[in-house]
């Protein structure tokens, strides 16, 4: 990025961080030119809190942020400006927003009180986490930076009341946490202006000593919680275990809002059954940081920082794990048309494509068989799957030979079988004409070599306890999956191919009269194992992965469509190849039978 960045957009990071801001009603944006405190005004930043930003360039072409605060919107909301300028000052460190400069304007009649602030460039903390790539070690070096920050201010007297990702800036050049937006900070030296219980804050981010201290003095008259340096380490604690598992400590209420009772009583997941490549010597820390009493975290910022130092420095913990290798920004809505048109266009193709190979073999059966042909005669491809997480439950036997089926059950079983797989040899052939219908329907199924079946198995350590604690799942639940979006065909998997959940996994969906609460989000992926055995494809599941890279250790078991454990193998089949419904079901069991 440039010294001197083009006009940002109203979605610039430090619009969520050092200049929350907010147009003061009934004013528009002051026009690029205008004159304050020696520097001249680029354009708006955008609007948050309290002030509207602006870009602005000193006399020497050095760029800053100048926030413009009101001063005639009411005595509170002057006297919060001359507190944030004011505090300020107070604090200069490298993980600090730098402020530059204050004053009046205009400077007859003052209506506003200007303050320069340093332009850090580069993401809020969240936005750099969704990167992939992050390792453990970039994460604790973040949450470091940020205690450093925290212990300076906490020094001066200074309590942030606000730390979340959103208010943590990364420098691009240096990589560096910058702390920012003070506009709610707290100095003993002012009185109190909040005239509510809770200083301004963000509720996910609050202590469960504020909220304890809200339920024992609810309905009191002038009652105000007053924070302290334990809040601030809370709540950077919430921010390491988002960076840490990709999910805060504790999920919303079932109708919205924060869960109190879970926040005063109940422990967090521990961050390594929710992303098993977090280390316990760093969930040790996260986790003391989110205890329930202030006395029981660390006693200031100052020991933070020395533990966080002296743990960086062991070469016992792999600093360069990835925690989220699967994290990925989520497909825009025009990306997602684009991949449906792709499966639309290569179905259509394929469907011409065995329409004219079938006229063509009646035609001219020696005629070598034209470019195009071979191209739509080919199986579709498939996106590869990321890499499975899950240790084998069989090993691979590509070498065996070719088995059928054994018939070993008779009466009803007997016959609904090859009902199914008629079914699903009129679905396979479905589209095609003449010789090329005959041959697809009169093509003999032949069986993937069999693998060993494995053993009666436990679930992952941890599975049982995460789907019916933290995800809300019952042991028995079923859910409708899919490997892809096209139907009426064959889908080829492999012993590691993954299953996608599509659309979200609802805990409870069959429960009537409660609400429910997303388990799993669209576009999960579940990784574990599959395998042949008699002619149909079985499967365990053991671990799920989010959009976002959180990882859950689960424990499913795939079924077809009416509820039978394992899938019925698809025409075309063989050595190597097994062909399934694109549409299965898995269901949450407490142990693999």
């Amino acid at each position: 990025m440039s010294t001197h960045p083009p006009f940002p957009s109203p979605e610039h990071p430090i619009l969520r961080g050092a200049v929350a801001a907010l147009n003061p009603p009934g004013t528009s944006p002051l026009p690029v030119g205008t004159r304050i405190g020696g520097d001249v005004v680029e354009g708006v930043l955008g609007s948050g809190g309290f002030a509207t930003v602006y870009r602005v360039r000193s006399p020497s072409g050095y760029v800053s942020a100048l926030k413009l605060l009101p001063l005639d919107e009411g005595p509170e909301r002057a006297e919060r400006a001359w507190r944030e300028m004011s505090l300020g000052t107070r604090l200069s460190h490298l993980n600090l927003v730098r402020q530059l400069g204050a004053g009046q304007w205009p400077l007859e009649n003052p209506r506003y009180l200007w303050v320069k602030l340093e332009l850090v460039e580069g993401p809020t903390l969240d936005e750099w986490g969704l990167a992939s790539g992050r390792t453990l070690g970039d994460v604790v070096d973040r949450a470091l930076e940020v205690a450093r920050a925290l212990a300076v201010s906490h020094e001066a007297g200074v309590l942030h009341r606000d730390v979340k990702e959103a208010n943590i800036l990364v420098r691009q050049k240096t990589g560096e946490a910058v702390l920012v937006d003070f506009g709610v900070a707290w100095h003993p030296a002012y009185p109190t202006l909040t005239k509510g219980m809770f200083p301004p804050g963000t509720p996910a981010y609050r202590a469960p000593e504020a909220w304890a201290y809200g339920r024992a003095h609810a309905g009191e008259p002038g009652a105000h919680y007053r924070a302290g340096v334990g809040d601030d380490l809370y709540a950077l604690g919430v921010v390491l275990y988002r960076l840490l598992t990709g999910r805060f400590p504790f999920r919303p209420a079932e109708h919205g809002g924060e869960d109190v009772e879970a926040v005063l009583h109940r422990t967090p997941l521990p961050p390594h059954l929710v992303n098993s490549r977090v280390p316990l010597e760093v969930e040790v820390v996260c986790l003391r940081l989110l205890a329930k009493r202030p006395e029981a975290r660390y006693p200031d910022a100052v020991t933070l920082c020395q533990v966080l130092e002296e743990l960086r420095a062991r070469t016992d913990v792999d600093w360069t794990g990835v925690l989220h290798p699967e994290r990925r920004r989520p497909v825009k809505p025009w990306a997602r048309w684009g991949r449906v048109l792709t499966v639309v266009g290569v179905g259509l193709a394929a469907a011409l494509g065995a329409w004219w190979l079938g006229s063509s073999q009646e035609v001219a059966p020696g005629r070598p068989e034209p470019e195009p042909v071979r191209a739509v005669a080919a199986p579709l491809p498939e996106a590869p799957p990321p890499p499975a997480a899950a240790p084998p439950l069989a090993p691979r036997k590509d070498s065996a030979p070719v088995k059928q089926p054994p018939q070993t059950t008779s009466g009803p079983q007997l016959e609904a079988a090859p009902k199914r797989r008629s079914a699903a040899v009129r679905n396979a052939c479905l589209g095609l004409t003449g010789a090329a219908l005959q041959a697809c329907m009169g093509a003999p199924q032949q069986v993937p070599p069999e693998r060993p079946a494995p053993p009666p198995q436990a679930c992952p350590a941890g599975a049982v306890e995460t789907m019916t604690g933290t995800l809300g799942l019952r042991i028995g639940e079923r859910r409708s999956m899919d490997w892809n979006d096209v139907r009426g065909r064959g889908v080829q998997v492999h012993e590691d191919t993954p299953l996608r959940v599509a659309g979200n996994w609802e805990a409870g969906a069959n429960r009537w009269g409660k609400g429910y609460k997303i388990a799993l989000p669209n576009n999960t992926w579940l990784f574990g194992r599959l395998y042949v055995k008699e002619g149909r494809v079985y499967g365990r599941f053991t671990e799920a992965r989010t959009p976002l890279g959180v990882v859950y250790p689960v424990c499913l078991e795939l079924l077809d469509t009416d509820g039978h454990v394992g899938l019925e193998l698809w025409p075309g089949s063989g050595p190597g190849k097994m062909l399934v419904d694109p549409v299965v079901e898995v269901r949450v069991v407490d142990r693999f039978k």
